[in-house]
This record gives C-alpha cells, structure tokens and sequence, in this order.
C-alpha cells in the first residue's frame, strides 16, 4: 500500500506540471515509452535497482537513457530524483498511475483484449470501434494472446468483461449439457 501511496504522490506532480505546460499525452506516451524500454533490458534493470552502482552512475544511465528516448526536461528531473532517492523502483507506479489519469483527463479507457490469435491491425481497429460504441467513450486496445481461448474473444474495460471465446461457449455448453 506504501509503494502505491508513493508512486501516486510523485504522478500526480508529475500530473499537474504536465497540465500546466499542455503535455498530458506526449508525457504518457514518453513514460510507457520508457518503461518500455525497462523492462526490454536486464541489463538497465540491473543498473537501476541493483544498489551496488553508485548514485552517479544510476544517474548517467538515466541521463542516457533520457537523453536516447527525447525526454522532456521536468520528466528527466523526476527520474533523476528518483535516481537519488533509491526509489527508481517505484517507476512502474509512476507511470501506471499517470496513465491512468492521462486516459481519465483525455476521455479515453484501456481495454484488455485477449485473443486466441494476434489481431491484424484491421480487426483491432473494429474490435476497437465496437468496444467505442459499447462504452461510449474512447477505447485504446490492449493486447495478448492466449491459445487456450481455442478462438473468439475476450475483452475487459473496467469492470466490463465481454466473452466471446469459444473456451466460454464450450463451457457453458458443457453445463448445460450435466442439467
């Protein structure tokens, strides 16, 4: 609970500053970006939570790191503070929660789509335009993949799930099929 408690705090500074200077959605994408680029390399992971590397060197890492991905300078400053805090664990939070007040600002949710297959980008975008008209709002879809689905489609929004796997149709005949 104290972990949340602390990546909210430092989102939501984030948050206002990039409301002030208008940069709600560069930021977001700047920051999944990022974590993005985290989690891709053991090896950044390494330098950022292993505390064996000094304060200096977690900070040059995170000068490259910002400098190679174009960050803005205030979120650069928040990475560098955490960089001097030891609390660069805490981005993952940072960054969900600023995505999660970005999406709630800008009028948008995140759908979670898990498919048997990948979707072609055609299929996603009416998956997409569906789901829009579902929740009456803009959707964002968020992918995966599972085999066991067998096929169909299975998307959650919020607290909203909408089965449409063949996995549920087999089980729902299944017990139908006991009574």
């Amino acid at each position: 609970m104290l972990m949340g408690s602390i990546a909210r705090r430092y989102a939501k500074a984030l948050y206002s500053l990039a409301l002030e200077q208008d940069r709600i959605e560069r930021w977001c994408d700047a920051l999944v970006g990022l974590q993005a680029t985290i989690d891709a390399s053991p090896a950044l992971q390494d330098v950022l939570s292993n505390p064996a590397y000094t304060k200096e060197q977690r900070r040059e890492v995170v000068r490259s790191v910002a400098k190679a991905l174009s960050l803005d300078e205030a979120p650069t400053s928040l990475l560098l503070l955490l960089a001097d805090r030891n609390r660069l664990g805490y981005l993952e939070g940072i960054v969900r929660t600023f995505r999660e007040l970005a999406d709630a600002k800008l009028g948008r949710v995140r759908a979670q789509v898990v498919t048997a297959v990948p979707l072609d980008a055609a299929a996603e975008k009416a998956l997409a335009a569906k789901l829009a008209l579902a929740t009456k709002t803009q959707v964002i879809v968020e992918r995966a993949v599972d085999p066991g689905l067998l096929g169909g489609v299975v998307a959650r929004v919020g607290s909203l799930v909408f089965d449409g796997s063949v996995r549920s149709q087999l089980e729902a005949l299944r017990r139908e099929l006991k009574q």
